[in-house]
């Protein structure tokens, strides 16, 4: 944790503070070519040849593509991969895997429902060898969302964020900050405004891997949820180019605690919102 970094308005709260740290991966984006096994925003993603399908694809337009990239299941084209982590390459965090890759896809066609059309994989075992992976891929990486960028990790610690369902039970308004604006633009700065003046490929924070999430409404789906409130934030997408939902806002996927220990992603939780 950075010293000295509580303004003189928020050190009578610094150990209230200070009991929330969390820690976090921050995630910077290159647009550039991948290799398959590697951590990645789009692009083509890592199967090995014997990775085994159990879904049936219907053909689109006329033909039938038997590559295991998973596939919309009414027109058969392929779903886009919207995050690749090989955990190999990224710093560790409490019950996160520190090994194995993580693949979400979903339909880049309904950017605001993603969680309509999402099909989440785990591959526990990464080969690098090139001969044992899928690579006939017919997919027009062109015709996604969303273009192929490498990642790049920097581990940090967070406060509570003002969006977090807990908040109020840590720093009440009504008694810390209601009539003490300058107290909030404070804690502002040590939360969601951190990273503000900071390069803007880390997206002012707000790309990563666990820690608090950001929402411009201060919104969290867990709140009146009792079954969400132990999950974590697994991902979070912001910046102002690609990954934007409506007027810059930003876009999260939560796990239950129990789920992401026991590597079962297939339950995860969708939120975005925007002003």
């Amino acid at each position: 944790m950075e010293k000295n970094i509580f303004p003189e308005s928020l050190q009578q709260y610094q150990k209230r503070i200070e009991s929330t740290v969390m820690p976090s991966v921050l995630l910077s984006l290159k647009e550039e070519k991948t290799e398959l096994y590697q951590s990645k925003i789009g692009g083509e993603p890592y199967f090995p040849y014997d990775y085994p399908s159990d879904i049936f694809y219907l053909p689109y337009p006329n033909t039938v593509n038997l590559s295991p990239w998973p596939k919309h299941r009414k027109t058969g084209r392929e779903l886009m991969l919207l995050l690749q982590i090989n955990f190999e390459e990224m710093p560790s965090l409490p019950s996160f895997p520190e090994k194995g890759i993580l693949q979400i896809f979903v339909n880049h066609y309904d950017w605001h429902n993603l969680n309509v059309d999402l099909q989440v994989i785990y591959h526990p075992e990464v080969f690098h060898d090139k001969e044992l992976l899928f690579s006939d891929f017919n997919a027009p990486l062109e015709s996604f969302r969303v273009r192929e960028h490498s990642l790049s990790f920097r581990k940090e610690t967070e406060f509570i964020t003002p969006s977090d369902f807990r908040f109020e039970e840590v720093l009440p308004y009504e008694t810390v900050f209601k009539n003490n604006h300058h107290v909030w633009v404070d804690y502002l700065k040590l939360t969601d405004h951190r990273y503000s003046k900071q390069d803007i490929e880390l997206g002012y924070g707000k790309n990563k891997i666990g820690g608090y999430h950001y929402s411009q409404n201060c919104q969290d789906p867990r709140r009146l949820r009792p079954d969400w409130q132990d999950s974590f934030l697994l991902v979070q997408f912001q910046n102002y180019e690609d990954l934007s939902w409506g007027d810059g806002g930003s876009a999260q996927f939560f796990i239950r605690k129990e789920d992401l220990e026991n590597l079962n992603f297939q339950d995860l939780l969708f939120h975005w919102d925007s002003t």
